[in-house]
């Protein structure tokens, strides 16, 4: 019973901060900076100036920053808003290449970044600067990273890749059972019935079930509506309502509905966004949050500070990726088995 108890307050706590860090830094400094370009690979010629950026969408795709116990992690959303602003004041950017790892995330910045990369597009174009905007989905491109993967002109993935998931998933954690069982009980006092619905604390009402479901239906069609506006070959909403429920594909299985491009390696993707945007030669380059970068096409720019000093990590639990929907239930575009 003792045992019950302490597993019961251990999941509690997971689901209340989703992350335990304890971590001494030497030196620490939590400023701001800002995005810097830092060249990957220059142009063959000394003398080109054209530019092909890496734009990461990696891990779960958020709208809000993770906050550790010192440290501050922004989100996904904001990365690329951020990104975007810089790239649109370069004369010299003639593609970009989304390079995705992601099962996907959460529903509302899924759809903003989708929508954020189709404005920028229209706006270089507007500007009479023009970018090629293409998708590189490495291992993973599922759900909300397919999704967002719709924005550019040509969607390609590795050999290796899994990709699809179309559909919509809301999770909604009930731990009413367990409580008890440890002694804790929950009291609710609220303005009308249906104001906790959702609430961990107590089953579905058949009509919140349904209320659910519905709003559940309205973010599927809109996933399946992208689909069918942005892949050429499916037009037809009743074939792609066929692809969208919920399974992944492999790359191979993917070409062959239609819902990538092609099969190539992130360096293959490079050369064929030359190519869209009819350049030859081009420096590719990163955008980052570091005074330092040393790396190639494969490493990612993770956001980080000039002035950051060495730390020393004592002990790292990282559960987001398990307990985010506990710690915030919703409805996500997201894989997850």
């Amino acid at each position: 019973m003792k045992m019950n108890r302490l597993i019961g307050l251990i999941l509690l706590l997971f689901a209340a901060v989703g992350c335990a860090v304890i971590t001494l830094p030497l030196g620490f400094s939590g400023r701001e900076t800002r995005l810097q370009e830092f060249v990957i690979r220059p142009a063959k010629s000394r003398f080109v100036s054209d530019k092909i950026l890496l734009l990461d969408i990696s891990g779960s795709i958020t709208g809000e920053a993770s906050e550790g116990l010192l440290t501050e992690s922004p989100s996904t959303l904001a990365e690329v808003r951020d990104v975007l602003d810089k790239a649109e004041k370069d004369k010299y950017l003639k593609a970009i290449v989304l390079r995705i790892n992601s099962p996907g995330g959460e529903v509302t910045a899924s759809d903003s970044i989708y929508e954020q990369i189709r404005r920028f597009k229209q706006k270089r174009l507007e500007d009479k600067k023009p970018v090629v905007v293409v998708a590189s989905m490495l291992g993973l491109g599922a759900s909300g990273a397919y999704y967002i993967a719709l924005a550019a002109d040509k969607i390609y993935a590795h050999p290796t890749n899994i990709t699809g998931s179309i559909g919509v998933v809301a999770i909604f954690p009930k731990l009413a059972d367990l409580t008890r069982k440890i002694g804790v009980d929950v009291r609710v006092l609220k303005s009308a019935d249906k104001k906790d619905i959702g609430s961990m604390w107590r089953d579905f009402t058949p009509e919140e079930r349904t209320i659910l479901q519905q709003t559940i239906d309205e973010m599927y069609e809109r996933f399946i509506r992208i689909v069918t506006e942005n892949r050429p070959a499916l037009r037809n909403i009743e074939t792609v309502r066929r692809l969208a429920d919920g399974r992944i594909y492999t790359a191979t299985q993917a070409l062959e509905n239609h819902l990538i491009d092609d099969i190539l390696y992130l360096d293959d993707v490079i050369e064929r966004a030359k190519s869209q945007a009819r350049i030859s030669d081009a420096s590719v380059v990163t955008y980052r949050r570091s005074a330092t970068f040393r790396g190639g096409i494969y490493s990612r720019a993770l956001p980080a500070t000039p002035h950051a000093s060495p730390q020393v990590n004592l002990l790292q639990i990282n559960a987001d990726g398990i307990f985010a929907p506990l710690r915030q239930p919703g409805f996500y575009y997201l894989w997850m088995p």
